[in-house]
């Protein structure tokens, strides 16, 4: 019974199971509220106050989220048919309090009480900063060595090209010290008068063999390290694309595929660049620097000691401007995830855009997320601009000061002028290096945040199979023992559905729009897998079986058929990528698809375009069914496979799937109810439950569900043939 109670006397009859807080009243006024949830009863109180609301278990049918415009609410639904509001919640708060409702209703039901609480983060739990997407990385708290240790990882197979590499980089480093040397010697000989006329062809003739040799190690070095960057990060990107193949299709429902394409190609790019330009240029300049190092403090520590003055400044400014450039560049790089998903979606969706005159509307979305990514590129790039400025000065102060001091010890001849202007060069080799080494910073920065995007998609748990064994063949024998299934687990969209299908039967899925038809095949084809209940297929439980094998034997023909860039010939034996073309043509043959081939000029050559657009939606769906046929699944599912053609090709079409289903267990959703006479069965869903089952004449006569579902639809045909 439910009570509305005014003291705290009735205490909890165990320990809670569930402790949330609302952050709405009951008037969806800003409040608190606190809902707590035990195996006996269900209370909603003020906090520090009297309970407002006790429900015991025993008395709830159903809980349920309700979405609303800003937040939801959560209901209770008790045995006696009241429907009662537990708690109101803003946004925030939805996905646990859905969580929530399902494990009431699992307390309620006697079922294994097992839920997520667990919150999609809109900021790092670390800095505190809001993270560019929910559950995303934090870009201020990359560990970049980590992650540069993960990048290394990648040169397994590249040792040989390494260990070159850095031999090169080793021998250049000396070679490129050789021309101060050679200065100092000959400009003391001529000051001296010591210098002979052989002595100088000998070190012009060192020189050149310097010169020689490293323009020799230089070419040499920037080759291996391309064939190394790009051999990185052709794998990286495998790596990355394969990660994604492999992920379950909750993945794809909650990113764009703008924003999946930018981390296989654009966040690879970037550590690309990186691997070719900015880690070279570090490695070989820091070992010139500490060379360079060496030679000026053997030659006049304290002249030394004051032209490296400014390099403190320098190290400061670099690490100050360090992570703000790292997230600025972050940033940048999600502009330009948004600016690519926005391109890809108006492209790709071309025709609506022009049926719907929305060309204009477009392009100022378009301009909107152009401008965005303008603003953060041109913000991040002023700010390393204004860091390079300072970088400038600090190498022209450390010039005035070898100037200014060096000149004083020549002046005092504790210096020659040949190591005034050796240390003058090398001056240049020290501060050149250094004031690049903050945009080595910008580079590594770019390259470790992208990296960690990729690695992040590396990381996530693959759609893989639990697997006692490979199946060879399956019968096809498929059963459903109720199966509860929800996107939004507190909303299910099929709720305890029982059914079997034997192996070669033809099963016609009916009912609504949101009934649960689509729903129910996707569950069939293990793109989602049930919350409660079980699918069993010849009497296994199908999370037990090899993913891959499954799905090898299930043939789908969709209402729109997805064609692939590439040859008919291409798209019929995609799945079977080994089939003679006389395989292929069969196959065409039989799903009435032959004839229109070979009426094109390059027949089973004809390139389709892209998604088949240079065929028609007929066409199109003859050939997904040519390929279905060769595929030769054991289970087949056809999704509104003629909805959309007219009646010559939708009489070809059925002819073809006719010939398609014999020997397959199938299960076919049709827009007209007509097409599915031929179905040994039908099951008719009503908001995700089976409200009837049948042929279609046992349906009929009862004059239930389907049979109204049938007259409305004759009913329309009349209509729309009077109009026409």
């Amino acid at each position: 019974m439910l009570s509305k109670e005014t003291s705290p006397e009735v205490s909890l009859s165990s320990a809670p199971l569930i402790e949330l807080t609302a952050d709405l009243t009951e008037d969806a006024l800003y409040g608190t509220r606190h809902l707590t949830v035990t195996a006996s009863e269900v209370t909603v109180a003020v906090p520090g106050g009297a309970p407002l609301l006790r429900v015991p278990i025993e008395d709830i049918a159903k809980a349920r989220h309700e979405p609303l415009s800003s937040g939801g609410r959560l209901l209770l639904r008790l045995k006696s048919g009241e429907e009662i509001i537990a708690v109101t919640y803003s946004l925030g708060s939805a996905h646990q309090f859905s969580e929530a409702a399902r494990g009431i209703e699992q307390l309620a039901e006697g079922q294994e009480f097992s839920i997520d609480l667990a919150v999609e983060q809109d900021r790092c739990k670390s800095c505190g900063r809001l993270l560019p997407e929910k559950d995303g990385i934090c870009p201020s708290c990359i560990k970049r060595g980590r992650t540069l240790l993960r990048v290394a990882g990648f040169l397994k197979p590249y040792k040989k090209q390494a260990m070159l590499l850095g031999c090169f980089a080793v021998g250049s480093t000396a070679l490129n010290l050789v021309p101060a040397q050679v200065q100092r010697h000959v400009i003391d000989g001529l000051t001296s008068r010591t210098l002979t006329t052989p002595n100088l062809l000998t070190w012009v003739m060192f020189w050149l063999v310097a010169a020689f040799g490293s323009a020799g190690l230089q070419i040499l070095t920037g080759r291996t390290n391309a064939y190394l960057a790009a051999s990185m990060a052709a794998d990286l990107r495998s790596s990355v694309y394969r990660a994604v193949e492999f992920l379950s299709v909750k993945y794809f429902d909650k990113r764009p595929v703008g924003a999946i394409a930018s981390r296989v190609t654009n966040d690879t790019e970037r550590l690309w660049f990186f691997l070719v330009d900015g880690l070279p240029f570090f490695w070989i300049n820091a070992l010139l620097v500490l060379g360079v190092l060496g030679f000026l403090f053997a030659t006049n520590w304290i002249v030394t000691l004051a032209i490296l003055a400014p390099i403190p400044i320098l190290l400061y400014l670099s690490m100050r401007i360090w992570k703000p450039l790292g997230n600025l560049f972050h940033r940048v790089s999600q502009k330009m995830a948004r600016l690519h998903m926005h391109l890809n979606e108006s492209l790709s969706g071309i025709r609506v855009v022009k049926a719907f005159v929305k060309e204009n509307d477009e392009y100022e979305r378009f301009v909107k997320r152009n401008h965005e990514w303008r603003d953060a590129a041109m913000l991040s790039e002023q700010t390393w601009q204004s860091q390079f400025g300072l970088m400038v000065f600090c190498v022209l102060l450390g010039t005035l000061i070898l100037w200014g001091l060096g000149g004083y010890f020549v002046m005092k001849g504790t210096l020659t002028l040949g190591q005034f202007i050796m240390m003058n060069s090398y001056l240049g080799l020290i501060y050149g290096p250094m004031q690049w080494f903050a945009q080595v910073n910008n580079w590594f920065s770019r390259a470790m945040a992208g990296a960690e995007r990729v690695f992040e998609v590396l990381d996530m748990t693959p759609e893989t199979p639990a697997v006692p064994g490979k199946m060879i063949r399956i019968e096809g024998e498929v059963v459903f023992e109720n199966v509860r299934f929800g996107y939004d687990k507190s909303n299910p969209v099929i709720k305890g559905v029982s059914f079997s299908a034997k192996p070669g039967e033809m099963i016609g899925l009916v009912g609504h729009s949101g009934a649960g038809k689509s729903t129910t095949i996707n569950l069939i084809a293990r793109f989602y897998e049930p919350d409660t209940g079980t699918i069993t297929i010849d009497g296994i439980d199908y999370r037990d079986l090899d993913l891959h094998d499954y799905r090898r034997q299930i043939g789908i023909v969709l209402q729109e058929p997805f064609l692939f860039g590439g040859s008919i010939a291409d798209n019929i034996s995609y799945g079977k990528p080994g089939a003679s073309f006389e395989e292929i043509m069969e196959a065409a043959k039989a799903a009435n698809a032959h004839d229109f081939i070979l009426s094109k000029p390059d027949g089973y050559d004809t390139m389709v375009g892209e998604r088949g657009a240079r065929l028609s939606g007929g066409e199109r769906q003859r050939i997904s069914i040519a390929r279905a046929l060769l595929h030769d699944p054991r289970i087949l599912i056809l999704d509104e496979a003629t909805s959309s053609v007219d009646v010559e090709t939708e009489q070809q079409i059925q002819q073809a799937i006719q010939r398609l289903v014999s020997g397959r267990t199938t299960f076919a959703i049709a827009h007209r109810l007509s097409t599915l006479r031929n179905a040994d069965r039908l099951i008719v869903l009503d908001r995700g439950e089976i409200s009837e089952t049948g042929t279609h004449e046992e349906l009929m006569a009862k004059e239930g569900t389907f049979y109204q579902l049938v007259q409305k639809q004759a009913a329309i045909n009349q209509v729309v043939g009077v109009t026409a």
